[in-house]
């Protein structure tokens, strides 16, 4: 028994007194150095009645060496692979917070749109975790009031507060002589308009009106209730999986 460069061989000796190479182990990954090695090594063994065909060793050392290339090949083609998909998931981690669509549509034909809450790479396919937004609403946010109780400041029957949707279509309610439950209880009557009196921290009321879209408006007839506007988005409680590829739009 011999080594060479971690391998193992096993020789034998024939009737003319030859010593030749019987089997190899040791090491599942011969390089071109351990064939030469070998070759050399079974050339200076050889029997002169019965030479070995150096042309096919060599055959065989070049098919060697072309196997080496296509796994250098193979194995840099894997590291760039690699790359590209860390590269991919790194540029679809920017998606998380964003609204995104993509061809889903609804009932009426309008593309759905998808907050975004992560990424996942798996099996080389990224993938998003979103959230269906349902709707947006324009939010007014009306002067705190010690209670709901309270009596809105208006002296004529013909003091209004109308609410102007996002389609155009407008909705007046009537402020004389009503306190701010009652007139929350009439806003709540509007379609599309939800309004209702909230207790804050500081133990005061808060009137909170919202309106389905967005580019809805609040106008005052004989009345001047101070409030602040704001925009807030509706999603649904499950979470959906998006095909990152899948993704035509991003806001």
């Amino acid at each position: 028994m011999s080594t060479i460069s971690e391998i193992t061989t096993s020789s034998a000796t024939d009737s003319y007194g030859n010593s030749y190479t019987t089997a190899i182990s040791g090491n599942d990954a011969l390089e071109s150095e351990d064939f030469l090695t070998l070759m050399l090594t079974e050339l200076s063994m050889q029997d002169p009645t019965d030479p070995v065909d150096s042309s096919s060793m060599l055959d065989d050392q070049l098919s060697l060496q072309t196997l080496e290339t296509n796994i250098s090949l193979t194995e840099s083609m894997e590291s760039l692979s690699t790359s590209f998909a860390q590269s991919a998931l790194a540029d679809s981690s920017a998606l998380i917070g964003n609204i995104v669509e993509t061809s889903n549509t609804d009932s009426d034909g309008n593309l759905l749109q998808y907050k975004v809450s992560s990424v996942e790479r798996s099996d080389g396919s990224i993938s998003l975790t979103a959230y269906e937004i349902t709707d947006y609403y324009d939010v007014y946010y009306f002067d705190e009031i010690s209670s709901s109780s309270n009596t809105i400041n208006s002296e004529n029957e013909s003091d209004t507060i109308t609410i102007t949707s996002s389609d155009g279509t407008e909705n007046s309610v009537s402020t004389y002589g009503k306190s701010y439950a009652d007139l929350a209880d009439d806003l709540n009557s509007i379609d599309g308009v939800t309004a209702s009196i909230a207790q804050n921290s500081n133990g005061n009321y808060q009137l909170v009106v919202s309106s389905s879209g967005v580019g809805s408006s609040i106008s005052q007839n004989g009345v001047n209730l101070s409030y602040t506007s704001d925009n807030a988005t509706a999603y649904n409680s499950e979470a959906e999986t998006l095909a990152f590829n899948s993704v035509t739009k991003i806001y």
